[in-house]
């Protein structure tokens, strides 16, 4: 998906954005700070990134392993290196995403969409004393468009394509649903409703168990 957008003192030209840069907008706060915890972040970029592939065609699932359809590249350094290590390793969707949270993809994607100018960094002290790192939006227009997708996701009795459901099950199983529902009505319903329209997302069920499995694991 590639725009051309001018707005305020702020452009951004020529800029393809894949679910999970998506995903990361729409998780931070208008000063930046992320709306869920580093966990759930890092299962919900990971969940994105295979979903971008399935969604290009690259991979698909077969007998519950994630399996590579082809050997042409995807484009992207990123989804390349992911897609390399499907090629290499047999895994289920949930293994990938409990394998790569916490390596470092959510930060790599941010630093990229730092150098393109659609977030700033703003080291962060929490009353003086803890140091945060908070990723202002600057890019106001793709995070519009993005939350106007999921909202779409969940209300409209059919998408418009492909990605528009899968950002919404992404977001609502990265925990995203409640502030991104919060002024289209019963955020429960929308989020259930999202749920059972996506059903058969492979990537956003994933992203749902582990991050369920974490919790269970954090509350023993």
């Amino acid at each position: 998906m590639f725009t051309d957008r001018t707005y305020g003192p702020f452009s951004v030209s020529n800029v393809s954005e894949t679910l999970a840069e998506e995903l990361l907008l729409l998780a931070h706060d208008i000063r930046g700070k992320c709306r869920i915890v580093p966990t759930a972040m890092d299962c919900g970029v990971t969940g994105a990134l295979l979903s971008e592939l399935g969604l290009a065609g690259h991979v698909t699932v077969e007998d519950s392993v994630l399996v590579a359809t082809g050997d042409r590249p995807a484009g992207d350094p990123i989804l390349d290196e992911l897609l390399a290590g499907i090629v290499a390793s047999s895994r289920t969707p949930r293994e990938w995403v409990t394998r790569l949270r916490g390596s470092g993809l959510t930060e790599r994607l941010l630093t990229r969409m730092v150098q393109d100018g659609r977030v700033e960094v703003d080291h962060h002290r929490n009353y003086g004393l803890f140091a945060e790192t908070w990723y202002p939006v600057r890019d106001i227009v793709a995070l519009w468009e993005a939350h106007q997708r999921v909202v779409v996701a969940a209300t409209a009795p059919v998408a418009p394509d492909e990605r528009t459901p899968a950002l919404g099950a992404l977001a609502e199983a990265a925990g995203l649903g409640k502030v991104l529902f919060a002024t289209s009505g019963d955020w429960r319903a929308l989020c259930e409703r999202v749920r059972e329209a996506t059903a058969g997302d492979w990537a956003a069920e994933a992203v749902r168990r582990t991050i369920g499995a974490e919790r269970r694991s954090a509350s023993v």
